[in-house]
């Protein structure tokens, strides 16, 4: 069964992207095949694929598509889904209609925010309209929150400790024990050298690597909560 990972924050610069990436090259590593679908306007994914075709540094069991309209993501998805074991899907930083089609196609939506009001707000919005979406349509996505660009100076921000209780007690939507923290390698990735998995093991990149693989932990729970819930209902 292919699987679909959504990331989803009305605002941009979130830190959307760089989840995405970072998971795809996790599965990959494992031997998965991984379609990444770039429906955000700014091209972020376009840009790193064709930068890292430039250096001769594309990922193994990773391909990358342009999608700009539902439409073209559900034909795609009609047409070639099947064929990849994990589908994940970048959206723009702006709410659009882009949005309901893609809840619709996925078991998971990740929010990904940095401790800031707006995009708080924002994973809430996405939140929102996943459970709108799964009344509508009798599914089970799941949702969750991920911190993003985390330093030890956000830490001890005010809306830092407020992300917890608002996101779990208040709002009641799952948020990531791993964080994501502000790693110059995030940054230099996006320019074409591959994923984080295709890096010289260095101290500062076995740090990532450890990150990225108890995300991907959590993420792998997640799917699971999902599957069991759409058997049992």
């Amino acid at each position: 069964m292919t699987v679909v990972i959504a990331a989803i924050n009305g605002k941009g610069g979130a830190g959307k992207t760089t989840a995405l990436m970072n998971i795809a090259g996790e599965y990959a590593l494992r031997g998965g095949h991984v379609a990444m679908i770039d429906m955000d306007a700014r091209n972020n994914l376009m840009k790193w694929w064709s930068d890292c075709q430039e250096k001769d540094a594309q990922p193994e069991g990773i391909e990358v598509y342009s999608h700009k309209t539902a439409r073209g993501l559900e034909r795609w998805m009609e047409e070639s889904s099947g064929v990849f074991d994990y589908v994940l899907i970048d959206t723009p930083g702006e709410d659009t209609s882009i949005v309901d089609p893609v809840i619709a196609s996925a078991n998971l939506v990740i929010s990904p925010i940095q401790p800031s009001k707006r995009e708080v707000l924002g994973a809430i919005d996405s939140f929102e309209n996943v459970l709108r979406v799964n009344d509508v349509l009798g599914r089970n996505c799941r949702h969750g929150v991920l911190r993003t660009r985390i330093t030890v100076t956000v830490r001890h921000a005010e809306l830092y400790r407020k992300i917890r209780p608002i996101i779990e007690d208040k709002v009641g939507t799952y948020l990531f024990r791993t964080e994501v923290f502000e790693r110059n390698i995030y940054k230099d990735i996006h320019n074409g050298i591959g994923t984080l998995q295709m890096q010289e093991v260095t101290e500062a990149i076995a740090k990532a690597r450890r990150e990225t693989q108890a995300l991907v932990g959590e993420v792998d729970e997640m799917l699971t909560t999902e599957v069991a819930a759409g058997r049992a209902a």
